[in-house]
């Protein structure tokens, strides 16, 4: 049976209190608020997870939420949209603190050739509307910041029909309707110091390139080998701290709902299951440093470490009681053009690497690389063009029943930016031994995204 998008879990791995007053008031105004629950999802069991029948998983990572943006938009999002300024209310809004958002991106792909269903074609969509608090402005608790966002993800997975392990679109997801995020963070003394406490995507914070970001494939959001990472689809409750004592260093550690092990989706749910059973924990830590190269050209190299304690099954049959691995990732501004104070052209690369316990992950090492080049024409500022390579290579064990030594994906894409809220993104993928699958061919997938800010 082809394995796709939702047999991701069963593949790889089957079956500081904060002293202040008001962030404990606004925290719990945060958590009052319902989560919606996913129609067809199963409600928490009390067995073993090894006894449960998973729920469907995908392997997708952070989202698309404004990652093609052009630079000079970044942080103007909500003055450029398709539906004005509200008759005022969206200004009046933003003066206090107040920031809504919505985005909706659209993949069409077509699978020209390989794969599991050769010629077939997918077309899905996920549309974010996020609100972004910051209590400085609107109450006058400086450092304090609410952030809420809503999730609706519509279509068919495209990797059931390539058969791909990595997911070629990360916005693959299992039709949901869902509270994807909800949680309050303070940063304190100048920033040396930021807490994070509530539902969150941990891929926006941990084991992500920078460079990366505008890829569709999913392997250049994180490594396949961190298993059971919080992200979209399934993003779930924890707490993080992130530490930068200066000297360019920074720290970064979290612990997370680790739920999705055991088969309960996190992402339409809420804290109920960090709480309650199955009890499973995702820790992670990452430890990094940041640099200038000739004063304008950053670069970044991180080193990360995680652990998953919830029940694996093991390759030679067993369970193992929990998982561990660590990955690194560095991103680079190799060239900058510096012809005009306002230019933005540059040229980013990003390198990727990831290892997990063998005995559990059926993928023993992951390397990813790639690069995006920001105005690649004098007449195109805004625009983006990027490569990149993703490498899941197979644990090398008797019986295994992959074939070939991994799946390989090649991703080229020429992101243009139409006006200030519409964006096409053209994009091609070559895809090796899809799922290690015999009998299935090398897969070549075009995609068309279409990423509007409404």
């Amino acid at each position: 049976m082809p394995r796709t998008a939702y047999d991701r879990a069963s593949l790889r791995s089957p079956a500081l209190p904060n002293p202040l007053t008001p962030l404990s008031t606004l925290l719990g105004c945060a958590l009052a608020l319902p989560t919606p629950q996913d129609p067809g999802a199963p409600a928490p069991q009390q067995q073993q997870p090894q006894e449960q029948e998973p729920e469907p998983q995908a392997r997708t990572g952070r989202a698309t939420r404004g990652d093609d943006v052009p630079e000079d938009l970044a942080h103007q999002r909500s003055r450029h949209h398709i539906t004005g300024d509200w008759f005022g209310w969206h200004d009046w809004l933003e003066r206090r603190g107040v920031e809504p958002r919505m985005a909706l991106v659209t993949d069409a792909s077509w699978l020209a050739a390989g794969g599991v269903d050769e010629r077939s074609t997918a077309l899905r969509s996920l549309l974010d509307i996020e609100c972004d608090v910051d209590g400085g402005r609107l109450l006058g608790w400086h450092g304090a910041r609410l952030y809420v966002d809503v999730q609706l993800q519509n279509g068919p997975d495209g990797s059931r029909d390539t058969g791909d392990f990595q997911v070629y679109s990360n916005i693959d997801g299992p039709n949901r309707r869902q509270l994807a995020q909800l949680f309050v963070e303070q940063t304190l003394f100048a920033g040396a110091l930021r807490c994070k406490l509530g539902k969150s995507d941990a891929n926006t914070d941990f084991a992500y390139v920078e460079h990366g970001l505008q890829h569709v494939h999913s392997s250049f959001g994180f490594a396949p080998t961190v298993l059971g990472l919080p992200t979209y689809p399934d993003p779930s409750f924890g707490f993080a701290t992130f530490v930068e004592p200066g000297g360019n260093l920074h720290f970064a550690g979290g612990v997370y709902d680790g739920a999705t092990q055991a088969g309960l989706a996190t992402g339409p749910r809420g804290p109920r299951t960090l709480f309650g059973a199955p009890q499973d924990l995702f820790v992670v830590g990452e430890l990094g440093m940041y640099w200038q190269r000739d004063g304008t050209r950053p670069g970044h190299f991180g080193l990360g470490a995680w652990r998953h304690t919830g029940q694996f099954a093991r390759q030679g049959g067993g369970v193992d009681d929990g998982a561990q691995g660590y990955y690194l990732i560095a991103d680079q501004v190799l060239w900058r053009d510096e012809r005009a104070p306002d230019a933005n052209g540059q040229l980013g690369a990003f390198v990727q690497y990831g290892f997990a316990d063998p005995d559990v992950s059926v993928v023993e090492h992951y390397v990813g690389c790639g690069a995006t080049w920001t105005a690649p024409f004098a007449q195109r500022p805004r625009d983006a063009c990027g490569v990149g390579v993703a490498a899941a290579l197979w644990r090398d064990r008797p019986g295994e029943v992959l074939q070939g030594t991994g799946e390989v994906a090649v991703e080229l894409f020429y992101n243009f930016v139409v006006t200030d809220w519409l964006r096409f993104k053209p994009d091609l993928q070559w895809i090796q031994n899809p799922g290690g699958q015999p009998g299935v061919d090398d897969a070549w997938v075009l995609t068309l995204r279409i990423a509007m800010d409404l």
